[in-house]
């Protein structure tokens, strides 16, 4: 059945706004099918109605998935594109890895966006199985997404026929994978665990964000995906793509989707593989908590300091009834900063910050511009004059691990606990900067703490200053930490 061009082009503009995806007049016998095997129905009046809810619901709704799932087809394979896993096999990869030995940080983060059945996602974690004979000292992440939840669910089960194997050198299948009687191929499941699997919208926002944990990435693989977005689409994906990265970090896309333009702010590699561009020092700043596609001159520090709008946390009280701040949730005292250092300013000075104010609004300004080193001399002048400021130190905090001083970063998030024992925020920014520098059982305690601290809240309530993230979102990515780094 011909759907009529209103409904088509009602369809086509929704679908683009919500999924970021591009249906031209040539594709418009996929689109009229994917639409009617989501409603389950030709008709064109229920096939409104559906359109018409669609365009009220959030960006990671259950049914706009559910119609994704008809619209996107993820073919896929194991290796697919032995160019670009040459280039990862025999370069990228090992320097990663030697950087990181040599600075004993044990770690490495990549994000297959768009991962399908779980082809790719898989075969870089053989890859890393390969390179790492002490696989077991390093923290590795290999998080997998992608917006159709039925290939989620296929990725997950790791089973896959013959087919998968096209362009898979022979060590893959002889090591990694079980034949089954029926013909079918099962995955190690020691390989199976290393990936993560979520659902994610790449149109919809909500990264980079260490709440979905796709921030400081190593690597990003996202190939023959932007391809099929709208041109609107596929720049604003880029952009976030691109802040996602580590410093120096990879990106990934197929060699068709690979224009100077869309990728600005990358150095295309000259010596590896069409469709590699690595981070340079020029990108802007991103914040890696609150920022949904968000640089941080617009990290939510003017509310921080108007009076906030969502709930505080320096009242709730657990189902107890012992009020948080009689609980064992703060850092230990040897963990805060000196105490002469904090409380030998003047009663007068806690409440006169206006200087520190200007100093503050304008470093963030500057970071904002990617003058980063201005913005931090700025910041630790405005520490300087207000001490007693969190929001100043979490700054120099967000700076600091941006430029990679991680030491600084994480001496600032203390005091920022030090002055505010109940900020469920900067215990959250601590313990992830732990878990990245593979101090796990400190990261555990962080994360724990933001667990206690949130868990008398409600779910659906914003956290105060956090730009609408909602306690219950922060709540499960502490949780998510938790599981993640559970011995």
């Amino acid at each position: 059945m011909r759907l009529s061009d209103e409904v088509c082009s009602q369809a086509q503009s929704l679908i683009a706004s919500r999924l970021g995806l591009d249906f031209p007049a040539r594709r418009r016998p996929d689109l009229e099918r994917g639409l009617i095997q989501a409603v389950g129905s030709p008709a064109e009046r229920r096939i409104e109605q559906y359109l018409r809810r669609l365009a009220d619901l959030p960006g990671d709704s259950p049914e706009l998935m559910h119609l994704a799932q008809h619209l996107t087809v993820g073919e896929t394979y194991f290796f697919r594109d032995r160019s670009c896993f040459a280039a990862l096999e025999d370069r990228i990869l090992p320097a990663l890895i030697a950087s990181r030995r040599k600075e004993r940080v044990l770690q490495v983060r990549i994000w297959s966006a768009g991962c399908a059945s779980g082809e790719e996602p898989y075969s870089v974690a053989m890859l890393l199985d390969r390179l790492l004979p002490d696989r077991a000292d390093w923290a590795l992440t290999i998080l997998a997404t992608d917006v159709n939840p039925e290939a989620l669910e296929v990725a997950r089960r790791a089973r896959y026929r013959e087919w998968s194997f096209r362009e898979a050198p022979e060590w893959a299948v002889d090591r990694y994978f079980h034949r089954e009687a029926g013909g079918g191929f099962d995955l190690d499941p020691d390989i199976r665990g290393m990936v993560t699997f979520q659902p994610l919208n790449l149109a919809a926002g909500g990264y980079p964000s260490a709440l979905t944990n796709t921030a400081a990435m190593d690597l990003i693989l996202c190939r023959n995906v932007l391809m099929y977005f709208t041109d609107a689409a596929r720049r604003g994906a880029a952009a976030r793509l691109q802040q996602a990265l580590a410093a120096h970090g990879w990106l990934a896309v197929s060699p068709v989707e690979a224009t100077p333009d869309v990728f600005r702010m990358l150095v295309p590699s000259a010596a590896e593989s069409a469709g590699l561009f690595r981070r340079s020092d020029g990108v802007p700043l991103h914040d890696p908590l609150w920022g949904e596609n968000t640089p941080i001159g617009a990290f939510s520090f003017r509310s921080l300091l108007a009076p906030p709008k969502g709930p505080t946390l320096a009242e709730p009280v657990p189902a107890s009834g012992v009020p948080i701040s009689a609980t064992s949730v703060s850092l230990p005292r040897a963990a805060a900063p000196p105490l002469g250092a904090l409380e030998d300013r003047p009663d007068s000075e806690a409440g006169s910050l206006d200087a520190g104010t200007v100093g503050l609004e304008e470093a963030v300004r500057l970071a904002d511009q990617e003058d980063l080193e201005q913005a931090r001399r700025l910041c630790e002048a405005a520490r300087a004059e207000n001490t007693l400021d969190p929001d100043v130190h979490l700054l120099l905090a967000m700076i600091a691990q941006e430029q990679g001083d991680l030491s600084v970063a994480t001496d600032a998030l203390r005091r920022v606990i030090y002055l505010e024992q109940d900020s469920a925020r900067a215990h959250f920014l601590l313990g992830s900067l732990q878990i990245r520098q593979g101090n796990a059982r400190p990261g555990r305690r962080s994360m724990q703490t933001v667990v206690s601290l949130l868990g008398a809240l409600p779910s659906e309530e914003p956290l105060a200053g956090s730009d609408g993230v909602t306690t219950g979102r922060l709540r499960e990515a502490a949780r998510a930490h938790l599981e993640a780094t559970d011995a």
